[in-house]
């Protein structure tokens, strides 16, 4: 375990908060350099404490914190930037990819590109309400926090023949090895090449493409987070 002593004016955003006695929290932080960290913020619900910020949704943050084990202690916090998400699609997916990083990352294991991505991912939610160009970042995310976590996808080629993916043809997906047209069984999922060249181009303006784009990520994502359940998948289905 990395011995930390001080990290200060650290760029971090908040994936997760949990209420700890009467007035303090325990905060689940991204850090740029450090990745997940966790927290105390002693006080931070009184209404005029200094770190009450950390209570400030979909914002990067400047943080300063001290500690050698596993929960340290935050001593100040400053809001860098607000992202403004409008809309409950925007929401839930924030709520969504900051569960996703909690699930496939582990603490203090630095992640600065996925960091620097997901910077770029909030923005886009923030600024953007079209469906597509928000389908297509999210699934951007996936497929580069995948990759980080060494388990990269080819959208190009057939991993049987090593042929490029036709857009006539269909194509079953196996997290593990990738696109096979070879040996189909009748009642596993089929992709058609169109929709999975369309992906790999970041071309989401056919519903059928976007489906089929959520469709593999999800399959992926639950193969290599093994029993790791996303909860908020639960949530989005009652409503």
């Amino acid at each position: 375990m990395t011995l930390i002593n001080k990290i200060s004016l650290e760029p971090a955003f908040v994936l997760h908060t949990r209420a700890f006695q009467e007035t303090s929290i325990i905060v689940d932080f991204f850090t740029q350099s450090y990745g997940r960290l966790n927290a105390i913020a002693k006080g931070a619900k009184r209404p005029k404490s200094p770190l009450r910020s950390v209570l400030t949704p979909a914002s990067k943050l400047s943080i300063t914190l001290s500690g050698k084990n596993d929960l340290k202690t935050l001593s100040n916090v400053e809001i860098i930037d607000h992202y403004q998400l409008d809309n409950s699609i925007s929401f839930n997916s924030i709520v969504y990819i900051n569960e996703l990083i909690t699930k496939a990352t582990e603490k203090e294991d630095p992640h600065k590109e996925i960091f620097n991505q997901y910077e770029n991912l909030i923005i886009n939610l923030s600024n953007n309400s079209n469906n597509s160009e928000l389908e297509r970042v999210l699934r951007d995310f996936e497929l580069n926090l995948l990759q980080e976590m060494g388990y990269g996808i080819d959208l190009t080629r057939d991993a049987e023949t090593n042929r490029k993916i036709e857009r006539g043809a269909s194509y079953k997906f196996n997290p593990d090895r990738g696109f096979s047209s070879e040996e189909k069984i009748p009642s596993e999922k089929l992709f058609a090449g169109e929709d999975i060249i369309n992906f790999s181009n970041g071309n989401f303006e056919k519903k059928a493409t976007r489906d089929c784009a959520k469709t593999i990520m999800r399959k992926a994502l639950d193969f290599h987070l093994g029993n790791k359940t996303l909860n908020i998948r639960k949530y989005l289905s009652k409503n």
